[in-house]
């Protein structure tokens, strides 16, 4: 509810712009704005879980979840009255296209598996990682911006490695909605180096700056919140820096604030917001008859009921009077509200300080329809509102309703169209255009209302949605007269609109009325509970027009044959494609040739559905009708032709078949001629009659052609007969008898065939070769051959062959080369002779065999001791075909070997079988070879020795040893080095073992601390390098040795050699430097400080405060230097290892000047104490002290200045004589005033001067507390009044007390004054013209105060902008503690400053 720009609304400024806020925007008068179109789009299908109708179960699936409005989330739940569709309409109702689903459209998801981790999970990981790291990250860069100037390449490079590596695994994961493209990986990575550079690499970057001031206050407020625990809080704390830079005042000094306004008079608006209101008779329809009756419905019937805002702003109204102007007559009347606290009201505001003032909005109840005019409104006392002038009246009229219902059979103009009792229509399929004369409206949508009205129609074809718009509905009504009232136009109408629909689709089609909206622009949404199911929303099923077409398979280029065979069917299954709702009835036509016969078949299955042909014909589809259509839609025009068959028959003739060397019959050539249908098949026997004996063999010829030739030509003479008994085609598979008997006389003639698989390729010189040979025709034969070779050809003939296996002999064959068999002629006993060509076999005849041959060096075959791999070469000659058997022997030896070489080359080995004289004994392979009297020597080589030569070695019972030698002496300088033996062919690796025992008194079987196998390359003589550089005793033992021809390592064996020599290595003197108190404390733990990280771990540091009178004393103080000299440090030489009495050399370096040496010679024992010359001893400054060499009774020596240089072995120590420490006040600090007077907030700043760090004591409010102090500025914040003293600072670097305390540094911190508003809170005062006010004012401190109040304009409605300064008072030494101001003006009264004694807040 907002209030008219002409009314005044009564209120604080501040508070009215928090109502404002809850007003209804304003709304435009009568005239319509565009409608809203709802676009048509396709959307995902999901499944209901309402308890719909299976009958339209699937249509509201898809209507609920294609983008429909918010409000219809219930549009299909249906009504109990519907009725259920049966199983069987369920089956033939049109199923709707398939939608494809998300994850089928999504394409490819996460490279990460979805069966561990969804893809919304992974998104959630990812950004908790990413969320994470960014803590993280602020984490650090904020604790690095709290010191000035101070950067972290470590964080840098961090940071940018982490960067790229959370990038880089959003690129490879590419989780959908957080995808990165390379060109934003490497884009990213560029902004993260950017920023990286600037929060942890550059010390004055814009982000530090940034930040400091969070990080700032962050860490500061939660140091403060563990400094308000009691007890642990300032124990955990301390005194924090931070706390100290971020300590600010609390707000509770000045308090308060008072704001004065002033009220207009009351007023009266009815309808502020200009709305237009209808009534929805439906609601009001729906109320039951008892609901006045039931407790409590009174209040929710008024919450229905519609009401007419006024807004009252001023006293409570006791009398509220209206007017009604009625649509239908124009007649205005005067309405009165007289129980004015039974009305809804809303109260925004109350001021009991004024009475009954409020800010309150009344709802008048409304009944009926017409035009509403307030006219007076008055208090109890008889005072009238002030209402507006010119004000629109409010109209009220009736919310718009629609419904849809369904035409008639008769006005629809289709015999198929039907509507159940249950409103559920169907209809079968149009098959005419959409803009034919078919395209009859089935619909009507019936709206009421205040005309013209928009209806928002939501039509669903197998879901597929489509939104339809109907603009501008309005009744035809009669002209009407000038006597007409001004209001009749907006009186409730009744417009009707016929929807026009093709029904070209088949399916499921479903109508919903969406929303209505009048001319007033009232929208209405149409829902199931107030207008019921069945009157906002239609069913309607297109039954799709029943197809038939013949199957697929059909031969319709070809007839179909019907035959009597008992394989073949007397009949054939014409199979049919029906599409649509069964049973089916199919019409259709068989042409005989004499005349057409009209048929037709009823179906009720459509798997099952064929035509029985059992008559010749051509057979053609006419038509089809089922349940729901009583005609069919004709696709296949193709016709099938059905034909009779007729049983195959045979013509058979024969022609003999006539010999060209010889005279008579060899065969018959049979013609088949054959009638039918293709592929035939003639069956027939066939006998000899001169072989009684022999059975008849029955024989099957098979051909496609209709004519045939059959060639019988057997191979053996006799009188044959060809018996024809059956024929067989495809339609009659059983076959047909028939009788036709052929006669043949046949002379066989003679033929002859070599074998070349049984002939040898090759032979010796000398061997014969049998070539076998296959005769037939009649016995006995006569044979002719020629045999070639070269360029000489003999001829042979051979007679009187009875057998026809027969084999030529030829050989022995003496001359090499190739020797062929041709078969010439062949005659039988009939004397018929016939000529043989391309017969042959050709017999290779070898020359030799092969011949071997030893191919060794003068010198022999050398071989190794156990080398089972040794060869002896050899040189062959021979055929490569042929593998190779060769025999040899040792001179002196009757064993025999035998090696076999299965490929010939010129030069191949025979493994060698130990040392000796070898000879050749024979070679060959399919002929004997040659062998050559040549002979081959092998010799096995020694195996190479290693042993220690004793020339500088000396034995001690059963062990030999070096000389002993000192640590990190060389044996070569004392005693030679170990000399090795050698034996064989060089040069020669050895390898050794070297044991080292670090306790030189263990016993030699004992198992040493470490073994190293170690390896040298030597030549003869050869020596080996000893280890001298930690102390204890080795061991030196040799293991293996190898030369150049053995290879491999060999064992050493112990062959009466040295193969163990051991050698003492002594520790040298070390020693170490300590400082001492004269009370023989340490003053410096050995083990202090040292750690991975400390490279100076060995180094130790003195610190030594000198009081007044330690000082190096003067020419004429030598007295008191001889007292001084009792209090300082004592430094000693400490050794660990060696033997007394020792030397060493200790250098002093000074800070500044040249170093000395001292000399410590003859020290008895292991620790002895080093004095310092007096010109070095106690003098302010710093020194450091190092051991150069010591050296032990043996001679053994160690030095230090290699070794402290590099690793700080023996690292000495630090020596700084100091003064006593010292404290001032900053210049710059409050600490610094004379009277030592400081208030809270205040910084007591002081200079530390002295080596730090320090120890600092102070005492607060009687509280001693102790600190340690790093930096030379010392800070201490004054948060509370009371007493503050700096009691004593120390030095904590040096090894002795070193204090100073003081008396002057004493302060008195002082609270800060306060001053109270009121009661200290803020106060809105709502006051009427020409009141006073009296604001009162407590201040507290001490006296004289000083402080200044404002008064200010009333801040705007949004409150943002800080509002003008109208007056400003400064009130000066005011010794009171209470003050008033008093006052009639508008504003908000606040202090700004105060003042008292000592301290003032704001401070400057």
């Amino acid at each position: 509810m907002s209030g008219n720009p002409g009314l005044t609304p009564v209120g604080s400024p501040n508070r009215l712009a928090k109502r404002r806020s809850l007003a209804t925007p304003q709304t435009p008068g009568l005239e319509s704005p565009p409608f809203p179109r709802i676009s048509s789009k396709p959307s995902k299908i999901t499944e209901s879980s309402s308890g719909d109708s299976q009958r339209s179960s699937f249509a509201e699936r898809v209507y609920r979840n294609t983008g429909g409005a918010s409000e219809v989330q219930q549009l299909l739940a249906e009504s109990s009255s519907v009725k259920p569709l049966p199983e069987s309409e369920k089956r033939r109702a049109p199923q709707p296209p398939s939608v494809p689903s998300a994850a089928a459209a999504q394409g490819p998801t996460s490279a990460f598996p979805t069966t561990v981790l969804d893809i919304p999970s992974q998104r959630l990981v990812a950004l908790s990682i990413v969320g994470l790291a960014a803590a993280l990250k602020a984490y650090n860069a904020l604790w690095l911006s709290l010191e000035p100037g101070q950067t972290s390449l470590y964080l840098f490079v961090k940071w940018t490695v982490l960067d790229f590596v959370l990038l880089y695994c959003g690129w490879r994961l590419h989780i959908p909605r957080l995808r990165i493209t390379t060109a934003m990986l490497y884009g990213l990575w560029a902004v993260s180096v950017f920023l990286n550079l600037n929060l942890f690499l550059l010390s004055s970057s814009v982000f530090v700056l940034a930040l400091k001031p969070v990080g700032l206050g962050v860490a500061s407020s939660f140091l403060r919140s563990i400094k308000s625990v009691p007890v642990v809080g300032p124990w955990l704390v301390g005194d924090s820096e931070l706390l100290i830079d971020s300590f600010q005042l609390d707000d509770e000094h000045i308090l308060g604030r008072h704001t004065i306004h002033i009220l207009p008079h009351s007023m009266a608006h009815m309808n502020p917001a200009g709305k237009d209101l209808c009534i929805d008779w439906r609601e009001a329809g729906q109320r039951a008859w008892y609901s006045r009756l039931v407790p409590g419905s009174s209040h929710m019937l008024q919450e229905r009921q519609l009401t007419i805002p006024m807004l009252i702003n001023g006293t409570r109204p006791a009398s509220i009077v209206y007017t009604h102007t009625s649509f239908e007559t124009g007649v205005t009347h005067k309405r009165s509200v007289t129980n004015i606290n039974g009305l809804r009201m809303e109260t925004v505001a109350s001021y009991p300080a004024l009475g009954n003032w409020v800010l309150a909005t009344y709802y008048l109840p409304v009944t009926e329809e017409g035009a509403y005019e307030i006219h007076s409104v008055s208090d109890s006392r008889g005072l009238k509102f002030r209402t507006m002038d010119g004000a629109r009246a409010t109209v009220v009229v009736g919310c718009p309703t629609a419904h849809l219902s369904w035409r008639q059979q008769d006005s629809s103009g289709d015999s198929t169209f039907a509507v159940d009792k249950s409103g559920y229509a169907s209809i079968c399929q149009r098959m005419g255009s959409p803009l034919s004369d078919d395209s009859v409206g089935l619909i009507d949508v019936v709206a009421e209302g205040f005309a013209p009205m928009d209806v928002s129609v939501v039509r669903l074809v197998n879901g597929h949605r489509e939104a339809i718009e109907l603009d501008g509905i309005a009744a035809k009504e009669p002209e009407r007269d000038g006597s007409a009232n001004q209001w009749t136009r907006f009186r409730r109408q009744k417009a009707t609109y016929t929807l026009s629909d093709a029904v070209l689709q088949p399916g499921e089609y479903v109508y919903r009325l969406e929303r209505v909206r009048d001319a007033a622009n009232h929208v209405v949404t149409l829902s199931d509970t107030t207008s019921g199911t069945s009157a906002i929303m239609a069913r309607m099923v297109v039954h799709a027009r029943p197809r038939v077409t013949w199957v697929s398979g059909l031969p319709l280029s070809s007839s179909i044959w019907l035959s009597d065979d008992k394989q073949r069917a007397s009949h054939h299954a014409l199979g049919l494609q029906l599409t649509g709702q069964g049973p089916w009835t199919v019409d259709y036509t068989i042409d005989t040739g004499a005349e057409v016969l009209h048929e037709s078949r009823t179906f009720t299955k459509a798997a099952a559905a064929a035509l029985e042909a059992r008559q010749a014909g051509v057979y053609s589809l006419v038509g089809v009708r089922d349940s729901h259509c009583t005609s069919g839609t004709l696709v296949d025009v193709d016709k099938v032709t059905v034909e009779r068959a007729v049983r195959p028959t045979a013509n058979i003739t024969s022609t003999p078949i006539m010999a060209r060397e010889c005279g008579g019959e060899i065969g018959a050539n049979i013609v088949l001629e054959l009638t039918g249908r293709p592929p035939f098949a003639v069956h027939y026997r066939k006998r000899n009659l001169r072989n009684t004996q022999s059975r008849a063999a029955v024989r099957v010829v098979r051909t496609h052609q209709h004519r045939h030739v059959l060639a019988v030509t057997p191979s053996v003479a006799g009188v044959y007969e060809l018996e024809f008994f059956q024929v067989d085609d495809d339609n009659f598979p059983s076959g047909q008898p028939i009788s036709t008997v052929v006669r043949q006389i046949v002379h066989a003639q003679p033929s002859a065939t070599i074998h070349t698989l049984r002939v040898p390729p090759a032979v010796c010189r000398g061997d014969s070769v049998k070539v076998p040979v296959h005769l037939s025709g009649e016995e006995p034969w006569q044979l002719t051959y020629a045999l070639a070779h070269s360029d000489n050809l003999v001829t042979y003939n051979v007679t009187d062959i009875t057998d026809d296996r027969y084999s030529i002999e030829v050989g022995p064959l003496y001359d090499p080369g190739e020797h062929t068999v041709d078969l010439v002629s062949v005659t039988d006993a009939r004397g018929c002779a016939r000529k043989l060509a391309g017969n042959s076999a050709a017999v290779l005849v070898r020359a030799s065999g092969p011949h071997v041959a030893f191919r060794c060096d003068p010198k022999g075959v050398r071989l190794q001791e156990g080398d089972e791999y040794s060869r002896i070469p050899i040189s062959l000659s021979a055929d490569a075909e042929f593998p190779v058997e060769l025999t040899y022997r040792l001179q002196d030896s009757d064993t025999v070997f035998h090696a076999t070489i299965n490929h010939a080359s010129s030069l191949m080995s025979v493994p060698a079988h130990g040392a000796g004289q070898y000879i050749l004994v024979s070679a060959r392979d399919t002929c004997p070879g040659t062998v050559a009297t040549t002979s081959c020597a092998v010799y096995v080589e020694p195996r190479p020795r290693a042993w220690f030569t004793t020339g500088n070695l000396s034995k001690n019972e059963s062990l030999w040893r070096l000389p002993s030698t000192c640590e990190g002496n060389s044996v070569e300088s004392v005693s030679g080095l170990l000399t090795l033996g050698l034996s064989g062919a060089g040069p020669w690796r050895v390898e050794y073992f070297v044991d080292y025992w670090a306790d030189d008194s263990a016993p030699s079987d004992s198992v040493p601390d470490r073994s190293t196998l170690r390896s040298a390359l030597v030549l003869d003589p050869a020596t080996l390098p000893t280890e001298g550089h930690a102390p204890g005793r080795y061991r030196y033992r040799l293991s293996t040795v190898s030369d150049e021809r053995y290879t491999r390592p060999q064992p050493i064996a112990s062959l009466g050699d040295v193969l163990s020599v051991e050698h003492l290595v002594t520790r040298s003197p070390v020693a170490a430097l300590r400082a001492y108190s004269k009370d023989g404390k340490p003053l410096v733990d050995a083990g202090k400080g040292s750690g991975l990280f400390n490279r100076r771990s060995r180094l130790q540091s003195v610190v030594h405060c000198l009081a007044p009178g330690q000082q190096a004393p003067s020419s004429d103080e030598s007295a008191a230097w001889a007292r001084s000299r009792d209090h300082l440090p004592e430094f000693r030489i400490e050794f660990t290892t060696g033997l007394p009495p020792f030397d060493a050399w200790v250098e002093v370096l000074p800070a500044s000047g040249k170093p000395e040496v001292i000399e410590v010679l003859a020290m008895p024992g292991h620790s002895h104490p080093v004095v310092l010359p007096d010109h070095i001893a106690s003098r302010i400054g710093r020194y450091h002290l190092r051991l150069l060499r010591t050296r032990d009774a043996l001679g053994c020596e160690h030095r230090y200045d290699t070794e402290s240089s590099r690793d700080l072995v023996g690292g000495g120590i630090d020596i700084e004589y100091i003064e006593a420490p010292t404290v001032r006040p900053a210049s710059s600090s409050p600490a610094s005033r004379p009277d030592r007077s400081v208030c809270i907030g205040d910084i007591l700043a002081f200079d530390l001067r002295g080596l730090g760090p320090w120890s600092i004591d102070y005492v607060y409010n009687g509280a001693h507390r102790s600190t340690m102090a790093t930096k030379r500025l010392f800070r201490r914040i004054a948060d509370v009044p009371g007493n503050f003293t700096l009691a004593r600072v120390c030095h904590r670097a040096a090894t002795n007390d070193c204090c100073s305390e003081f008396e002057d540094l004493s302060y008195a911190v002082h609270d800060i004054p306060r001053i109270r508003v009121g009661r200290g809170v803020d106060v809105h005062q709502d006051i009427l013209e020409g009141d006073l006010v009296h604001i009162p004012l407590y201040l507290t401190g001490r006296p004289p105060f000083t402080f200044t109040w404002q008064r200010r304009a009333l801040s705007d409605s949004s409150g943002k902008a800080k509002s003008k300064v109208l007056e400003s008072h400064t009130v000066k030494d005011l010794d009171a503690y209470e003050y008033t101001i008093t006052t009639s003006s508008e504003g908000t009264f606040e202090v700004t400053f105060v003042q008292d004694l000592f301290c003032q807040y704001p401070k400057a």
